[in-house]
């Protein structure tokens, strides 16, 4: 742990350093504030679980709300790492996998849980494959950074992303719009919201629809724009306000999506087993493929939920109850090539059910508190997972198997005003949690099997957190955090695995500054520090993926929020994320090596090596996003212009740094006018306008290095109506 400690006196000179710039600038720009600027809408956020001001709450948080997202070309919440430093999502197949500042998960299986966790509306979502989700309607996106072991639902070691979509409102409001650009993409959304019984009740329905080709070429069919996408999302929300104390909120959501643009993937550098057979078509070039079958991802969720909120002397009493239910089938040629020779379908049906109380007390002179209970239960399953090819063997594999978890938790957390000035916040939370696998194989076909009871294992955890928050200047706030985050164990139940892998744990120091949001110039500064131990790290073994506890990191760097009103009409807003991400200790790291012969690279064998030192993967050392908006009201209207910048440096896939990915900057950009008095808005937008060729997912595995591209430049047209 000593040279752990000794990487402090750095981060504290790394954070002091940006601390002094941003009261330099903060100090310049005082007294030249202009009149309008009380006019700056405020943040609010629930990061610890009651409405706070963003400046006032000790957290790295990243906030965006829908119209920034929108002026920002963030339509999925793939395209977020554009407008949240630190952040990146990636995957593995048809997998969304996020992470923050270097914290991830690479497993794949249904029931085991991301270590960063994606909410919406405060509803935990567990499945991976369903995580690749549009965003028609949403209110507020907060991506909380750091370890979230107190206060929500799901422990997470890496941070969690929280998406808020819009509520119901008593006045009638609405909106209807329709999209057409490159490779045919239809979008159609509209959202109405309304009373429905004088004050007492109000509802609402948001709807999305999107239609696209893909942009992919078959190299087998010869066939270009191959893939698409076909999405639908349906939101409809009651809103009850019986009494004055009380508040009901309904949500019924579903999520249908068939997209063929994630699965198909090219080979990397031309790496497949299929070169020791003559006749194989192989595809080595971005946007092509070559597969003996159709690569898609079919996945429907139906998500329902009520809160309750009553509010009395004492606080706010809420409670949430969830149910979430994702049924998805999605297919993986393993060897990019038109040979039969590995092919996966994998069928997942994930359940999930959670009960939620928190109590938010009244803050009653230097004293406010949050307590709760959280209850979760989840089913997630193989039903089955298909395994066909020569290389299955002589006939088809099929994998049926399930995770059930149990998990319960109390958690509490207490503010205290010590000072006018200074505040101090303690919280903790136990969590107790069992799963229970549940599997088997079957060779050939037949009816489906009894699945016989694997293994079980419970983990607990004690997670703390204390935070001390300094006001500085009028609304100037300087803190420093301690917490632990905690990701449970679980099975891999892909490979029918009796053995378990344990939880992983992370310690973590933060110090920030957050400067007042009025002035023309406000920051958000955060520096961090990361004890990551017993780290879940994927390897993969006879084609099938394997977590298991290997490494232990150290994670350390600089996030920077930062938003320059240069003047009332033109807003310059920027993200920048600086990360040292490495393994610490990882002796026995089992990783994939090129199979090389004087004829080809033929696929990959397993390997050993000491891992120690080497980066972890999907971490580049910065990152960083710009977003220029400029807006002026003509006499034809009012006109918008906003262009956003997105810059990642180098990386690597693989924990042997074998797959590098070349550091990339990519461009959208929107502009949209308003008839004057009208509700019209005609608006016209770019993406990834630079048209870099950079990876979105790599599949590595013994038969063949897998790559899939995100999409290329796009543009467009797009007429909204709002009433």
């Amino acid at each position: 742990m000593s040279s752990r400690l000794g990487k402090l006196p750095l981060l504290a000179g790394l954070c002091c350093a940006g601390i002094a710039a941003g009261a330099l600038a903060q100090s310049q720009v005082t007294s030249g504030a202009a009149d309008d600027t009380d006019e700056v809408e405020e943040v609010i956020v629930t990061a610890q679980r009651r409405a706070e001001r963003l400046q006032e709450v000790p957290i790295a948080i990243t906030v965006q709300s829908g119209e920034q997202l929108e002026k920002a070309g963030v339509a999925n919440l793939r395209d977020l790492p554009a407008v949240a430093p630190g952040v990146r999502i990636a995957g593995a197949g048809a997998n969304t996998q996020p992470s923050i500042r270097g914290v991830q998960s690479q497993q794949t299986d249904p029931g085991n849980d991301p270590n960063v966790a994606v909410y919406i509306d405060g509803v935990y979502q567990a499945n991976q494959v369903s995580n690749s989700f549009d965003l028609p309607d949403v209110q507020q996106i907060e991506v909380l950074k750091g370890p979230q072991g107190t206060l929500f639902g799901r422990n997470a070691t890496g941070g969690a992303i929280r998406v808020f979509t819009l509520d119901p409102a008593f006045a009638t409001t609405g909106r209807v719009g329709l999209e057409y650009g490159r490779f045919s993409d239809v979008v159609a959304k509209g959202y109405i919201s309304g009373p429905l019984a004088g004050e007492k009740l109000a509802g609402s329905l948001s709807v999305f629809r999107q239609d696209s080709d893909g942009y992919h070429r078959d190299i087998v069919t010869g066939k270009d724009d191959v893939g698409g996408i076909e999405s639908t999302v349906v939101r409809a929300k009651l809103l009850a306000k019986p009494t004055e104390n009380l508040k009901l909120l309904l949500t019924l959501g579903y999520m249908d999506r068939w997209d063929g643009d994630t699965t198909p993937y090219a080979t990397i550098g031309g790496n497949t087993i299929a070169r020791l057979f003559p006749g194989a078509i192989i595809a080595d070039r971005p946007y092509e493929f070559a597969s003996n079958g159709e690569d898609f991802l079919d996945s429907t969720v139906h998500l329902a939920s009520l809160k309750a909120d009553f509010d009395f002397a004492a606080g706010t009493l809420s409670s949430v109850t969830a149910y979430n239910k994702t049924d998805a089938y999605y297919t993986q040629d393993a060897d990019g090539s038109s040979l039969d020779l590995l092919f996966y379908g994998l069928n997942e049906l994930q359940k999930d059910f959670s009960q939620e109380l928190i109590f938010s007390s009244e803050k009653r002179g230097r004293f406010s508190a949050v307590a709760g209970l959280f209850y979760y239960h989840a089913d997630g399953r193989y039903d089955p997972l298909d395994v066909l090819g020569s290389f299955a063997g002589p006939v088809p594999i099929h994998v049926w198997s399930k995770q059930v978890t149990e998990a319960y938790a109390v958690f509490g957390e207490v503010n205290f005003d010590l000072t006018e000035r200074l505040s101090l916040t303690g919280g903790a939370r136990y969590s107790d949690e069992k799963r229970t696998a549940y599997g088997t194989f079957q060779f050939g076909p037949g009816p489906e099997p009894d699945m016989p009871r694997l293994g079980s294992k419970s983990w607990d955890s004690f997670t703390p957190r204390v935070s001390l928050r300094y006001r500085l200047l009028e609304d100037d706030h300087l803190y420093v955090t301690y917490s632990e985050g905690f990701k449970s164990g679980g099975f891999n139940i892909a490979a029918a695995d009796p053995n378990p892998f344990n939880p992983e744990e992370l310690k973590a120091i933060e110090v920030g500054l957050k400067t007042s949001p009025v002035r023309r110039l406000s920051a958000n500064l955060s520096a961090f520090y990361y004890d990551y131990t017993d780290q879940q790290v994927m390897t993969v073994a006879n084609n099938f993926n394997i977590t298991a506890n290997a490494a232990s990191s150290e994670l350390y760097g600089l996030d920077a929020d930062l938003v320059a009103r240069v003047t009332d009409e033109f807003t310059l807003t920027a993200g920048l994320a600086l990360l040292h991400a490495e393994y610490d200790r990882y002796p026995d790291a089992a990783v994939l090596e090129p199979l090389i012969s004087a004829a080809c690279r033929c696929g990959n064998t397993n390997a050993v090596i000491d891992a120690s030192g080497m980066k972890e993967p999907r971490s580049p050392q910065w990152t960083l996003g710009v977003t220029a908006n400029y807006a002026h009201d003509f006499g034809f209207g009012p006109l918008e212009l906003s262009a956003t910048a997105y810059h990642s440096d180098e990386f690597y896939w693989d924990s042997n740094e074998r797959i590098r990915e070349p550091s990339y900057t990519a461009l959208s950009a929107r502009a949209s006018w308003q008839p004057r008095d009208s509700g019209l808005r005609v608006s016209l937008w770019g993406r990834n306008l630079t048209d870099e060729r950079h990876s979105r997912a790599v599949f590595l595995l013994e038969t063949y290095d897998g790559v899939s591209y995100a999409r290329p430049r796009t543009y467009g047209v797009g007429v909204e109506y709002a009433f």
